[in-house]
């Protein structure tokens, strides 16, 4: 009983997983692209229409998919730069000048060395 209400939910989630497990077998572009579409396929014939939306769009967004896929590269160093500033935007709160705002957010995430010189 309890199964059988929950079988949309285990479906989505199996797909989840599924979908996670797919950086784990790419390493070249053909091979990419071939394992995204069989996923893609299988998640689509699950007829789950919220994940269905999903799974068109990341059809939609296939080459940055397998891009990522392949190089493992991503923006989380620019996406925690810029929450970096937003904490920096909630802490000061009264810059009177833009110079000064800028000043603070290189002061603290410049990368300045403001040890005093040995002499």
């Amino acid at each position: 009983m309890i199964k059988d209400s929950n079988f949309e939910v285990t479906k989505a989630m199996n797909i989840r997983e599924n979908f996670k497990s797919l950086f784990d077998y790419c390493h070249d572009e053909i091979g990419a692209i071939e394992i995204l579409k069989n996923w893609a396929q299988d998640s689509y014939l699950k007829c789950i229409k919220e994940v269905n939306k999903v799974v068109r769009t990341f059809t939609n967004h296939a080459w940055g998919i397998v891009n990522s896929l392949i190089s493992g590269l991503n923006n989380a160093m620019a996406e925690r730069f810029n929450g970096k500033i937003q904490e920096i935007k909630i802490a000061a709160r009264g810059y009177r000048k833009f110079e000064n705002f800028r000043s603070a957010i290189l002061f603290f995430h410049g990368g300045l060395n403001l040890y005093p010189l040995k002499w």
